[in-house]
Parts: structure tokens; sequence; C-alpha cells
């Protein structure tokens, strides 16, 4: 399909600038004059489609939560073009065998573009680590979290990091360190607050394990990346330590949500929402570009799921909404529209080894969302396309608004209508 954006303002990590933008088969190209399709982008501004590194769409396993089908709707629908699916599926994706299942599984299956994170096994899976082919990272849950996936010991760490590093690959933490959050969890157990979570699961969790990750990864010398980094500790340390193979994210929740807005489990999470003083300085982290990217740990569960109070799983849903919450900080000019697209786009497309993605340029794939930063939209229940059918966001007024998505250069999206073709196709990692 050739399809033409004419006088649209390009908005790239480096700059923004007005030009006709031609796309065929599946790619930016450079000029010609005929198109299948001519689209009017005066005014409005076109950026590289959103990447989230950071995604658990439950299949295999969960899909009572999340199909692909609803969580790739959710995604294409704000402007997400990429998603990178963690590992603690049922079965875990610990071995080959169980990513090649996931692969068939999904394949054909989604709206947007996808990548499958590995996971580090406590048991020991480096010989598979090692043969597993095209896979952006490998995640190593050092503090428990939703699934069986905990690796505590430190010898079994840095295995990992040896490995990962022979593959050119980032090793991914959930830094929260398990030895304080038993002892915690004992030193308080029969508590009813629902704030006793976050307790348990403190700042100090978070700092030790990030502390021990970065500390391996001098050592090792291999590329590492700070998942859903939620304390100004944490930023702290990254900025103390900073390094090309050292990156971090921040989830919209750990941005928008302190302590103080927890009043039921809807919004427990793992790690769980911090002080006020901790929001503050994150955001301090992503005006300053100490924070790489945003990403959003899209974990849905079910209304039922989340009404069990301490009981509840941990996870709150977030795909379809964090391209609209970062157009609405550039709304009221708190970021710069180019850093929208760094926090994005571009840098985890960098940090991932996404080939072809995260820049707007001829040659690069054509995934693409056109914008409309004049579009101002309340987010209600009846928008939400993720299966569970919640967001912690409803009631937000926007302004900035995704009103078309690109996948491998077809529309998939457009004024909140779904092209119902599934056009999106795994990633290709540059290693």
């Amino acid at each position: 399909m050739r399809i033409i954006i004419k006088n649209v303002t390009v908005v790239n990590a480096d700059g923004m600038f007005i030009r006709d933008v031609f796309i065929e088969d599946g790619k930016i190209t450079g000029p010609f004059e005929t198109a299948d399709r001519e689209i009017d982008g005066t005014g409005k501004h076109l950026l590289p489609g959103a990447i989230d590194a950071h995604v658990h769409f439950r299949e295999p396993g969960h899909d009572h939560k999340e199909t692909w089908e609803t969580g790739s709707t959710a995604a294409a629908m704000g402007g997400v073009t990429t998603v990178l699916d963690m590992p603690n599926n049922n079965p875990p994706v610990i071995s080959v065998k169980a990513l090649e299942e996931k692969r068939q599984l999904i394949e054909g299956r989604s709206f947007v573009n996808y990548g499958f994170h590995f996971g580090a096994a406590g048991t020991g899976n480096i010989e598979e680590i090692r043969a597993a082919q095209n896979i952006p990272g490998v995640k190593i849950y050092m503090g428990s979290s939703t699934g069986n996936l905990l690796v505590d010991e430190a010898h079994q760490w840095e295995a990992v990091f040896e490995v990962c590093k022979e593959k050119g690959i980032p090793v991914i933490v959930h830094a929260e360190n398990e030895a304080r959050i038993q002892e915690r969890a004992k030193a308080m157990a029969g508590s009813t607050n629902i704030k006793s979570h976050a307790e348990i699961r403190d700042c100090e969790c978070a700092k030790i394990a990030a502390h021990e990750a970065i500390a391996l990864r001098e050592k090792i010398g291999n590329k590492l990346h700070i998942a859903h980094m939620s304390t100004a500790s944490e930023l702290d340390l990254i900025e103390e330590h900073a390094h090309d193979d050292l990156s971090c994210e921040v989830a919209p929740h750990h941005l928008y949500f302190s302590m103080d807005d927890m009043e039921d489990a809807y919004l427990k999470m793992n790690p769980p929402l911090r002080h006020a003083t901790d929001l503050r300085r994150l955001w301090e982290g992503v005006r300053a570009g100490s924070v790489n990217c945003i990403a959003t740990d899209h974990a849905p569960h079910t209304k039922d799921e989340k009404s069990r109070g301490l009981s509840s799983p941990s996870g709150v849903p977030g795909v379809e909404f964090m391209l609209p919450l970062m157009l609405n900080e550039a709304a009221e000019n708190m970021i710069a529209l180019t850093d929208v697209v760094r926090l994005t786009a571009a840098e985890p497309a960098h940090i991932f080894s996404l080939e072809g993605k995260g820049w707007i340029a001829e040659g690069m794939d054509a995934d693409l969302v056109l914008v409309d930063m004049e579009q101002s939209e309340k987010i209600t229940e009846e928008m939400i396309q993720s299966k569970c059918g919640w967001s912690p966001y409803t009631g937000y007024t926007l302004k900035g608004w995704p009103i078309m998505t690109i996948v491998n250069g077809q529309i998939t999206m457009e004024n909140r209508k779904m092209n119902p073709k599934p056009y999106g196709t795994e990633i290709n990692v540059k290693n």
C-alpha cells in the first residue's frame, strides 16, 4: 500500500520539521507521485510509533485477563506500534520450546508488532538463554512478583549477566530484594491496611536490589536495564553510575500516583506506589534525560481479582494511555514533544536493538502515529480496549491524542476505529 501524508509536522527525538512523508511496502521511502491514500497532515504531528518495552499480554495461560487481540488493540488505539512481552506466562518462557510455542500462538493475531523477552529461571537455564534467538532481553525477578520466576541468588544473576553479555542483549531486572520483602512481611503479618503492601516492599527493597544489579553490571560489563524504577534512591544510583550500558524505565503509574492515592487494591502493583517525593524526583529524571524511557508494565487483572483487598494480584493496565498521558504533558508544556518521542520510541528502540524502529527517516519501518495535539478527550471506561475493562486513568481529561496508527505501512487505527486485519509481526533484534 502506498500512502502519502502531506504537510505534516514530523517529530523525531532530535527535532521537528514540516514535510511530506511517503510510505510504500511497509517502509518510509523517497517521494513518489501517485498513492492509494493521501492524507492531509496540516496542523497535525507525525511521531514514530510508540514502543512499550514492558507489557504482560497474558497469553499463554491467563487469557481471562487479556488476549493478544485485546491487548494489541489497546496498544494500537493508544498509538503504540510495538510491544515487548514479559515471560511470566503459564508455561513461563524459560526454554526455547516455550518461546517457539508462544511465537506460534501469537503469529497472525497481533494488531501491533511484538517481541518476547526471555525469562531467567531459579533452577538455572543458561543454555536455554544462550540458544534462544531474536530475544530483546532476559528478565530476572530479583524479588517475587506475579508468577514463579524468582531468581534471588547472586551466583545465578552472575551467570545470566555473563550469557547476556555474550549475546549482546540487556538483562532486565525487577529490582526488589526478596530477603527484605520476606522479613518485613513476617513483621507486618495480620495487617489489613492495603497500604501495608507498599510498606512491606519499601523503598529500601528497591534500593538494595538496584545497587546489587548495578555493581554486578560493572563487574561483568554487560547491558543492564532497570525495569519500572519507582524510587528517588534508584534514580540517584542510575545517575551516580551513569554508563551507556545502564538504562532504566519508569511506568506511568509511578509518575501519576503516590501511596496517598492507594485506597484499594486497584492501585496495588510490584513495585508498589511510593511517596510523593519519589514521584517528583522521577519527573525530574524524565525531564533531565536520566530516565531513558517510559514503559507501562501493562499488567491487567479482572475487576473481581482486584476487588479482593490485600490478596488481590498486583498490576495495573496501561498500554492504551501511555502516549496520550505523555502528549498531555507536552500540551501543558511540561515536556517537549521531542522528549515524548525520545522516551516512547527512540530510546526503547536503541536499548533493545529494535531494527528499523523509533525514528522517522527513509528506510525505516513505517510504524507511525498521527497525533492531534488540539484534541481533548476524557478517558471513560467505555473506551477501554483491554479485556480487563478498567484503567487507573479513568476520569482523566487529556489533550493530545492519536488519531491514526500505522503498523508496517498499514493503517491499523483511524479515528478510534480499528482495521480488522492484524498487520503486526515479530520484531528483528540487531545483535
